[in-house]
Order: structure tokens, then sequence, then C-alpha cells
């Protein structure tokens, strides 16, 4: 998960999550701040980025004695997994349009630049490389599909057992 938090909303974010998981209570971002020695709008900033990827919850009380809101954070325990089930789902669509292109379509790749072209940009540049010049080599693309069609196969066994769990579970 902090993994994933740190691809979504950077690392200073994730270093916060995980603070926050090791609290394991609501906090005000104003006592995080504190805690943590950086400007509140700094904490802020970086609970309002975990909260859009659904990280992190808030509750916001009024304050009586001088009617500003406080906002009480906390991790998302309860949605946590929905939320990395459907981060997972989202890869496994990306992966499999990819392998239906490795599958479908004919490539060329630069052996000095390393750069791949579709069979359409190849005979567009007279299967020659337009950054050095070089003569494209075809590109056998057996490997990349295999590979492809591993990482989909542990995705789907992955959101599988996962959603199993969940029902199992109760969510």
């Amino acid at each position: 998960m902090l993994q994933l938090a740190k691809e979504l909303v950077g690392e200073d974010a994730a270093d916060l999550l995980k603070y926050l998981l090791k609290k394991r209570t609501e906090i005000t971002d104003e006592e995080l701040a504190k805690e943590l020695n950086v400007k509140p709008n700094e904490v802020r900033k970086k609970l309002y980025l975990l909260s859009e990827q659904g990280f992190v919850t808030s509750r916001k009380t009024k304050d009586k004695d001088s009617s500003l809101y406080i906002y009480y954070w906390k991790v998302n325990l309860d949605q946590i997994n929905d939320v990395l089930l459907n981060r997972k789902r989202m890869i496994l669509d990306k992966l499999k349009i990819r392998y239906e292109q490795e599958k479908d379509s004919l490539f060329y790749f630069c052996p000095q630049d390393n750069i791949k072209y579709t069979m359409d940009e190849a005979l567009e540049n007279e299967f020659k490389c337009p950054k050095c010049g070089s003569v494209l080599q075809y590109y056998e693309s057996e490997k990349a599909r295999q590979f492809l069609g591993q990482k989909i196969k542990q995705l789907e066994d992955e959101i599988e057992r996962e959603t199993k769990r969940g029902k199992t579970n109760g969510s």
C-alpha cells in the first residue's frame, strides 16, 4: 500500500500515510503539523492528495469557542482494500490493451537507440531510425507477450483472491 501511495501521491505524502498508519487514531491536521514539525498548510496539501486517492478520510467538527472547523484525519482502513483492488483492475486493463497491441501489430526497433516503432512508423521513415539514421530491425514481440501474459494472469489471480476474501469478510 505504501509503495502504491508513493507512486500516486509522492514520497512525502506516502511518509505521512505511514505516520498515520503507525498512529492508528484520528488526529487533526494541526496536531500532525506540530508532531512532524511541518507547516499546517503543507500537511493539509498532502492529506488532500491522500484523500483524493482514498487512502485517508476526514471528519469535520466546529470548534465551539472559535467557530472554526477542525478536521480529524485517519487512514481509510475500511476501504483501502477496495482502493488497491480498483488500482489493480486499472493496471490489468492497461496490460491487456498492451498485450493486444503486441499481439496484433508488427514492430521494428533501432539497435542503436533501442527505440521501438510500429510498422507504420518504420515504413514512414523508410525503416531508418529518425533519431540516428540506423537501419531498423524487426522486433520479435513473443517475449514481451509472454511477460505480459504472465503479469496479466498474476494480476487476475490476485484480484480473484482478494475479491473472494472481501466477500468472506463481509465487504
